[in-house]
């Protein structure tokens, strides 16, 4: 028994040697969040939200190095392009407001006619 626990069975010339891998930069992570924060933006209508993805896309844009634009999938005017459209999607309700609600609201009624709603709580004055 001792004889078997002090021989080893591993075979020094197939031994390969560890070599770390060489770290990508953080460019990256601001990549991602230039690219996925407009359409958050967009999805939420999120005005804040929405001007803060303008500035980091216009940010990542501006600080893209050669190297890394070469890498990218996108270019960056494409980005900052995209968070400029996420701004315009969130003020869209101000230029282009929806008639069913605007309808809505001026008749008191809800779509079917059959449910009135109170914009509100506040109790109505009456007059006598």
């Amino acid at each position: 028994m001792s004889s078997t626990s002090t021989n080893s069975k591993k075979r020094g010339n197939l031994c390969v040697r560890y070599v770390p891998m060489e770290l990508k930069s953080r460019d990256d992570v601001s990549s991602m969040m230039a690219t996925t924060l407009p359409m958050v933006a967009m999805f939420l209508r999120n005005k804040l939200i929405a001007w803060s993805a303008l500035l980091m896309t216009v940010q990542s844009w501006l600080s893209e190095s050669e190297a890394s634009s070469n890498e990218s999938a996108q270019p960056g005017w494409l980005k900052v392009l995209m968070s400029f459209v996420g701004v315009i999607v969130c003020y869209m309700d101000i230029f282009v407001p929806a008639q069913s609600i605007v309808g809505a609201i001026s008749s008191g009624t809800s779509g079917s006619g059959a449910v009135t709603t109170r914009l509100s709580m506040a109790p109505r004055a009456t007059t006598a």
